[in-house]
């Protein structure tokens, strides 16, 4: 039990961090609409995107140590190395080089990993608790990978530096609510069942 919560106390840490990464939505595509302030608003992105991507791969990294299926466990190592590599690319890029539409192909990355173990929890999730709505942040996860994908690959000189801006930060919203929402529903079934369980 207490594995089980810390699990999804995490998870939900990690909701609350990539809602409040996303959170700069607010701010971020307007700001690279004007050409003084567009160094900035890149120079931004690239900074707390890969700073979601070496805190949100370090918290995957703990959370692989409460998964009870090993599947699981591999699984989530390996989507923190992924985030982890993505977040030194981030770093490393020099921000006069950079194209932010690179953005897409490294959130695209970041998205099927996440959506790969995502779905492996789920899948155990499921069968232990028959609800099915473990599988929203995989879903929202794969949805945006895809998304990302054809939209850097084929519309890349098209999009807008507001428009990258903006698909960027509102994955990381709609994941974000998606992983705090489920993790507190499964915190709430699994305490539901520990109380029937105990009486």
């Amino acid at each position: 039990m207490h594995k089980y919560e810390s699990f999804w106390f995490v998870t939900i840490f990690r909701g609350v961090l990539a809602v409040l990464i996303g959170a700069a939505i607010l701010v971020v595509p307007d700001m690279t609409r004007t050409l003084i302030l567009l160094p900035f608003a890149v120079a931004f992105a690239v900074l707390s995107l890969a700073f979601y991507c070496v805190a949100d791969s370090v918290l995957v990294f703990v959370t692989s140590f409460f998964a009870s299926l090993c599947p699981a466990r591999v699984a989530l190592r390996l989507q923190s190395a992924v985030g982890l590599a993505i977040g030194v690319v981030f770093f490393s890029i020099l921000i006069d080089r950079i194209q932010l539409h690179w953005f897409l192909y490294l959130i695209a990355l970041q998205a099927f990993a996440a959506a790969w173990s995502e779905l492996l929890v789920a899948r155990h999730t499921s069968r232990r608790h028959g609800s099915r709505w473990s599988y929203a942040a995989a879903a929202i996860a794969l949805v945006c990978a895809v998304a990302y994908t054809i939209a850097a690959v084929f519309a890349p000189e098209n999009l807008l530096p507001r428009e990258v801006a903006t698909l960027a930060y509102a994955y990381l919203v709609a994941f974000g609510l998606a992983q705090i929402l489920m993790a507190t529903r499964m915190i709430a079934i699994e305490r539901r069942a520990d109380r029937v369980a105990h009486a």
